[in-house]
C-alpha cells in the first residue's frame, strides 16, 4: 500500500530566512535514506510533470524532501536565481541529514533548474551521497541561454513569463497573473513577452541574460564543488532537450578531475522522458543509498546514447569514426534542389546567396528549441526560396553521425548583423519525409560589410544513423523564428519579433572555403 504521509516543516538558514519543505515518509519503520530536491516552482508540485510522485519514492523506502527555494512558494526571501543556490544547498544538506526520519543518506534529484541545484554548493561542504542531474547545465550562456550567440526566445521568453508568473501570485498581483497567462494562452507571448516581463517582473534573470549577451559580456560563472562531482552520479540529457550540451559537459568536467559518471542520452525532450526513466533512476539510488541491503542488485554503470534512427541504445564512448561532406551549387540551391549537393569525403565548390526578408522570417519547429521538440518534417520550409539545400545522394552505405555536427563557411553580407540557422535531416527513400534530427544558429553582431569572413556554426548534438537508400540533407537560412528572435539587421533594435526598423539582409555563401565536419562530443 502506498503511503500519503507527508508534513511541511521549515529551515533557518544562517542568514534567518526561513526556507519552507514538504517531507513525504515511508509507511513503515524509519530511519531512511533521502532524496532531495530544491525547486522553484511549488513543492506541491514535486516536479511531477517528469518523476514520479514522492509518494511512490516513499513507497521504495526513502524520505523524500521538496523544498521551495528562497524567494519561491512559500519560503522567505527574494529570488535571484541560480547565483543563490551554492550557500542555500549547502545548509540544506546539512539540515536533511540532521532530521531523525533520515539516516545520513542523502540522495539528490531533479531536472532543469532543479538539476543545477544539486551541483552548486559551499567548498568544504560534505558532498551528497549520490546525485542525479538531469537536463541540466553549469554554463549559463551556452547551456541556458544562446546557441552561438542566438538567444533562445522561445524557450527564454516563455520560461520568464511563467517566473514572473510565479512572482505575481506571490505578491497576489492578480492584474500581472491574468497579462502573463493571458498572453501565454493566446499565443501572444513571442510578441509582447518581453514586455511584459519588463513591467511585472524588472528584475527577472532572462532579462540580465539577454542584456549580458547583446553587450557581449562574460557571463557570472556558476560555482561548484569538485568534490560532489566525484561521487556517483547519473547524468539524464535528451536528445531533443536545449541544455545537452550542459549534460555532455557535466560528463566532461566529472571525468577530468577524477570522477566516474553514468550517462544516459535518451530519446527526450526537456519534459518528455523514455518509458523506463523512474526505474532506472530507482535502481541507481537503491545502488548507491542501500548498498548494506541484500535487495540491491549489482548493475553496471549506464554511458549510453540513443540512436535515432535505429530506436536503440548504443555505447557513448564506443561510437564509430565520423565523416566531412563537401557543399556544391551553382548558385540555384535555394530554388532548384538538384543543385546543391552534398558529397562525403569531397572539395566544396560553387556558390549561393539567400535573401532574409524580416516581414516573413524562415520558421523553426521541432529539434531542441522548436515548440514541438523531436523530429520534424521540414518538408515545406526547405520549398522556400530563402532556404538552401544540399544533399547526397540515396547512400550506397549506412553512415554514422554522432557528435556535434559543425558547418565551415565563409559568407558575405550587406548589414552589419546576421544569423547563419542550419539543419540537417535524413530523407526517406521517395522524399515525402524530410526529418530533421538536428539544428545550429549562429549570430554575428559586428560584421564588416560586404567583406568575406569564415563562420563556425556549431550544431545540436546527435546520434544517428543515415542508413543505405536514404539521403542526407543540410538547408541553411537567415533566420529561425521564433526559436531564435530575428535578427534586425543591426545592433540598434534588440533581436525578437519583427519591427518596423528591421532590414533586409543578404547573405552570400562561397561554398569552396565551406564544409560541414562531425566533431567527437567529448575532445
Amino acid at each position: 500500500m502506498i503511503s500519503s504521509k507527508y508534513f511541511d516543516t521549515h529551515m533557518k538558514l544562517s542568514d534567518g530566512v526561513r526556507l519552507i519543505s514538504r517531507i513525504w515518509l515511508p509507511d513503515k519503520e524509519g530511519p531512511w535514506p533521502a532524496l532531495l530536491m530544491r525547486q522553484p516552482y511549488g513543492r506541491e508540485i514535486a516536479s511531477t510533470i517528469t518523476y514520479a510522485h514522492p509518494t511512490w519514492w516513499a513507497s521504495k523506502g526513502y524520505m523524500v524532501v521538496i523544498q521551495d527555494v528562497r524567494g519561491q512558494g512559500d519560503s522567505e526571501g527574494i529570488f535571484k536565481g541560480f547565483y543563490q543556490e551554492a550557500n542555500d544547498t549547502s545548509e540544506t544538506h546539512e539540515w536533511v541529514r540532521s532530521l531523525k526520519e533520515c539516516n545520513g543518506k542523502l540522495g539528490l534529484y531533479g531536472f532543469s533548474y532543479q538539476g543545477l541545484t544539486q551541483l552548486t554548493g559551499r567548498d568544504l561542504t560534505k558532498p551528497p551521497d549520490c546525485l542525479s542531474p538531469a537536463m541540466t547545465g553549469l554554463d549559463i550562456k551556452n547551456h541556458w541561454c544562446s546557441d552561438g550567440g542566438a538567444f533562445w526566445w522561445h524557450n527564454n521568453i516563455t520560461w520568464g513569463l511563467q517566473i514572473a508568473a510565479l512572482k505575481m501570485k506571490r505578491c497576489k498581483n492578480k492584474e500581472g497573473w491574468i497579462a502573463i497567462k493571458s498572453a501565454l494562452d493566446e499565443n501572444r507571448h513571442l510578441f509582447n513577452g518581453l514586455e511584459l516581463i519588463q513591467k511585472f517582473d524588472p528584475d527577472n534573470f532572462i532579462i540580465k541574460w539577454i542584456d549580458v549577451l547583446d553587450e557581449e559580456k562574460d557571463f557570472e560563472k556558476i560555482k561548484f564543488v569538485d568534490s560532489w562531482l566525484r561521487q556517483p552520479m547519473l547524468i539524464i540529457g535528451g536528445i531533443w532537450d536545449p541544455h545537452l550540451r550542459g549534460a555532455l559537459d557535466l560528463y566532461k568536467q566529472s571525468k577530468n578531475i577524477g570522477g566516474d559518471p553514468e550517462i544516459i542520452i535518451s530519446n527526450s525532450s526537456h519534459l518528455n522522458w523514455w518509458k523506463d526513466s523512474q526505474n532506472t533512476l530507482l535502481n541507481f539510488f537503491e545502488k548507491h543509498l542501500k548498498e548494506n541491503e541484500s535487495t540491491v542488485k549489482v548493475t553496471k554503470k549506464n554511458k549510453i546514447i540513443w540512436n535515432v534512427s535505429l530506436k536503440r541504445w548504443e555505447s557513448i564512448e564506443q561510437l564509430p569514426l565520423n565523416y566531412e561532406f563537401g557543399l556544391e551549387s551553382n548558385g540555384n540551391a535555394n530554388f532548384e534542389i538538384k543543385d546543391g549537393s552534398l558529397s562525403m569525403n569531397s572539395k566544396s565548390s560553387g556558390f549561393v546567396s539567400i535573401v532574409h526578408d524580416p516581414w516573413r522570417p524562415v520558421p523553426s519547429e521541432g529539434g531542441h528549441l522548436g515548440k514541438n521538440p523531436g523530429l520534424f518534417n521540414r518538408i515545406n520550409i526547405d520549398k522556400r526560396l530563402d532556404v538552401a539545400v544540399f544533399q547526397t545522394h540515396y547512400l550506397k552505405e549506412n553512415i554514422h553521425l554522432s557528435g556535434i555536427p559543425t558547418l565551415h563557411a565563409s559568407v558575405t553580407c550587406d548589414q552589419e548583423s546576421f544569423d547563419i540557422c542550419v539543419a540537417l535531416s535524413l530523407i526517406s527513400e521517395g522524399e515525402e519525409i524530410i526529418n530533421q534530427f538536428t539544428t545550429g544558429f549562429l549570430r554575428i553582431k559586428k560584421n564588416i560589410k560586404d567583406t568575406e569572413r569564415d563562420y563556425t556554426i556549431k550544431l545540436h548534438p546527435t546520434n544517428i544513423s543515415i542508413t543505405k537508400g536514404s539521403k542526407l540533407r543540410l538547408s541553411l537560412s537567415a533566420s529561425a523564428w521564433p526559436a531564435i528572435g530575428v535578427n534586425s539587421g543591426h545592433n540598434k533594435v534588440r533581436g525578437g519579433n519583427t519591427s518596423i526598423d528591421h532590414k533586409i539582409t543578404t547573405l552570400n555563401f562561397n561554398l569552396k572555403k565551406s564544409i560541414m565536419k562531425i566533431n567527437p562530443f567529448f575532445k
